[in-house]
């Protein structure tokens, strides 16, 4: 559902008060009508009870004033209840926002006005003397305080929505951006003001992970990359002033880390980013399903970022994703590390024009798969070595400058792990392999081969045998990605094949036993990893109950795909 703007509560809340009073005005008026006409139409004065029955004017705004009380302590009530406990549970930056809203500020105030405005026109009145216009100001605005009620009502119950708490704080900070940028704010001042909204974000994530909130949770992290966005266009204007932070702004980096900060022009992005990190920690537990959000911001982050030729940007998300895979695997999730390092190989796909981001973000890959393997994660080290290999994949057909650098790492990746054969790996290289064949990229297929060439004949055969008996595009479970990450098309299917004879020998490898069609019987187009060498290594394929007990979460659909 999509989230209302304070702009347009406001409108909503104008439209109900406007509604409400021609409702009235109409029923009223006609409701005179026909009283009068009943009567012969008298006139005017025959109406009023001025100079005649003073008293009765000042009974009648006893009831006026009872009416204002109630109004005013209606009000009071709901929202000295509601804006604490709603404070308590989102945030209580929500105090200040409510206090600072000019609706609210403007019903509150005409009520207290309106209230003590009948106590006195009530004590002016005398035996001979009628305040005529206060005593219509006194009538008049007690209604107009019960046609506000309804609408203002529920404006206050939409204005507790943190839906629209994230949009305020939101707005709050691009508002005081544009003001900084146009001369109108000081920036420390500003810096100041900026760091607590951001934390208050931060914390209505938190706050909404573990409550289970998981729409909450996505718009706050999606705020967070408005605001970078917003903060991008107005950051050129900027004075030197507004880059400089100091110990009070990060108060647990040291001196060092402080000064890269000053250097690089990045304290904001680092705020921001660094509540990503503290929200992915959260979700880790609470939510896995929206790591993908939240990595998919830091991936929009950082390709903004490289439009804007903020090179500095770029780099701090890449260590943002470092982090991530870090966390993933000291945690052991691997849902985790399947949506980090998809989001990872998508930004050096778009990096893939900047051949110093790519290659690092590829040597990182490396760094993280050899971690994974130190650390016993098999999923996740495999995982690294297919998208890595669809990195290399990408950089070739970009004909992107780094595209032998990144082959050369995903080539570092050792094909023995742990003293035996890693069956994933073998694998990715047959993919790649076939790949580089498709493009006529010799040089490099040599370059494969001969890495291939170290691998054990029967351990090469099984992983010939597993690729090309991927049938289906599609995943036979719901993941994020959908898709089989070993599927190949059949013409890349007949080349693995033939890689396969070319390294093996024709006399070892049995084509009859490798036939797609034979083994489809078996393993209806997925690839069911029943070679009898995976049985050695228990952690050598991306299996059916990795995946399970790795992807909890069911997000978007899967559509079946056979190939041709």
């Amino acid at each position: 559902m999509r989230e209302r703007s304070s702009d347009e509560l406001k409108t909503e809340f104008t439209r109900g008060i406007v509604a409400i009073a021609i409702g009235l005005l109409v029923l009223f008026s006609l409701e005179f009508y026909f009283e009068l006409r009943e009567h012969g139409f008298p006139s005017l004065a025959s109406l009023s009870w001025e100079g005649t029955n003073n008293a009765q004017l000042l009974a009648t705004l006893s009831p006026m004033a009872r009416a204002y009380n109630n109004v005013l302590s209606m009000l009071l009530a709901t929202i000295g209840l509601a804006i604490p406990l709603t404070a308590n549970m989102h945030t209580p930056k929500l105090i200040e926002l409510f206090l600072r809203d000019r609706i609210n500020r403007t019903v509150l105030t005409i009520g207290a006005i309106g209230a003590a405005h009948v106590l006195w026109t009530s004590f002016i009145i005398g035996p001979n003397f009628v305040p005529v216009w206060a005593y219509g100001v006194s009538v008049f605005g007690a209604l107009a305080g019960w046609v506000i009620l309804i609408p203002y009502f529920f404006y206050v119950v939409r204005f507790l929505d943190p839906s629209v708490i994230i949009r305020r704080l939101q707005n709050e900070i691009t508002s005081t951006l544009e003001a900084v940028a146009n001369g109108k704010r000081r920036p420390d001042v500003a810096q100041d003001e900026i760091q607590d909204l951001l934390f208050q974000i931060g914390t209505i994530v938190i706050k909404a992970f573990d409550r289970a909130d998981r729409s909450v949770a996505h718009e706050g992290v999606w705020a967070l990359r408005q605001i970078i966005r917003a903060y991008g266009e107005v950051k050129p204007r900027m004075g030197d002033e507004w880059f400089l932070v100091g110990r009070s702004d990060f108060v647990g980096m040291s001196h060092h880390a402080i000064q890269m900060i000053n250097q690089k022009r990045t304290w904001l992005e680092m705020h921001v980013l660094y509540q990503l990190v503290l929200c992915y920690r959260h979700a880790l537990q609470k939510a896995p399903d929206e790591i993908s959000t939240i990595t998919n911001v830091n991936r929009r982050i950082a390709v903004e970022a490289e439009r804007r030729e903020d090179r500095h940007v770029v780099s701090l998300s890449i260590r943002v994703f470092n982090t991530f895979i870090r966390e993933a695997l000291n945690t052991r999730k691997h849902g985790a590390a399947f949506d980090v390092f998809y989001q990872y190989r998508q930004l050096a796909g778009e990096l893939c024009g900047d051949p110093r981001f790519a290659r690092r973000i590829g040597a990182f890959f490396v760094v993280y798969a050899k971690l994974a393997d130190d650390l016993d994660c098999a999923f996740a080290a495999d995982l690294a070595s297919f998208d890595l290999e669809h990195v290399v994949e990408t950089a070739y057909l970009q004909k992107a400058e780094a595209a032998d650098d990144l082959l050369k790492h995903f080539l570092s990746l050792p094909t023995v792990r742990n003293g035996k054969v890693s069956p994933a790996r073998v694998r990715a290289k047959l993919i790649a392999a076939a790949f580089l064949a498709e493009q006529g990229l010799d040089e490099q297929l040599a370059l494969v081969k001969r890495d291939l060439a170290e691998v054990p004949m029967a351990e090469l055969a099984a992983a010939a045998q597993h690729l090309v008996s991927i049938q289906k595009r599609a995943y036979w479970e719901v993941t994020d990605r959908a898709i089989n990450i070993e599927w190949t098309d059949k013409a890349r299917r007949r080349r693995i094949r033939a890689l396969a004879e070319e390294l093996i020998g024709n006399g070892h490898y049995d084509e009859h036993a490798h036939d797609e069609h034979a083994h489809d019987e078996h393993h209806d187009g997925h690839g069911l990893f029943a070679d009898a060498h995976d049985h050695h290594d228990a952690h050598g394929s991306l299996d059916a109950a990795a995946f399970t007990t790795s992807r909890p979460s069911v997000l978007g659909a899967i559509v079946e795909e056979d190939d041709g």
